[in-house]
């Protein structure tokens, strides 16, 4: 049995004392000079302060710079009397001008139709329900459905299309999990 493990036994003395050898030998890296290279940090930019010369405004006219009135009124010789125009009535001040139609993109009426029926849904689903019954947290979430409902409505009226889309989206979103979702009012 001896002669059997001879041949891995010298081969494995073999590899100890080549692995031996290797680890004693280090390659080590020579630097040229004394010193090696450091790295100079470049001084800061210099700074460059010009000076602003800043005019003051120009003082507003005071009201003593008017001319002065003549010391004798202008003498008039007959006053011709002027004819009266027809009295129109004022337009009334809650009265909103109303700006011209805009022109609309396929995208823009596209987002329009959609926003409106989602608002639609929304309401639809909210009118569904009675806030009253609702729990604590559910009472949030549709008053919640109701402020992105009237912000779309405003949304809408100014003309924001995408705005209103959002808005729109979110109340509906919201009014149709309040729909579905049984809540318990406490």
């Amino acid at each position: 049995m001896f002669r059997l493990m001879k041949p891995f036994l010298l081969a494995g003395c073999l590899c100890a004392a080549a692995l031996a050898l290797t680890s004693c030998t280090k390659v080590e890296a020579k630097t040229p000079g004394p010193d090696p290279l450091s790295l100079k940090v470049p001084e800061p930019p210099i700074r460059l302060n010009i000076p602003v010369q800043a005019d003051p405004p120009p003082p507003p006219p005071a009201a003593t710079d008017k001319p002065a009135p003549p010391a004798t009124p202008p003498t008039r010789l007959k006053p011709t009397p002027t004819p009266s125009p027809t009295p129109t009535a004022p337009p009334p001040a809650n009265a909103e001008t109303t700006p011209p139609p805009a022109v609309q993109t396929g995208s823009q009426a596209e987002l329009e139709t959609k926003a409106r029926e989602r608002l639609a849904i929304a309401d639809q689903s909210l009118g569904k329900l009675n806030r009253n019954a609702l729990g604590r947290e559910a009472q949030d979430q549709f008053d919640s459905a109701v402020r992105f409902s009237r912000q779309a409505k405003d949304a809408l009226g100014l003309r924001n299309f995408v705005y209103a889309f959002y808005c729109a989206d979110k109340a509906a979103t919201l009014a149709a999990l309040l729909v579905k979702a049984p809540y318990i009012s406490r």
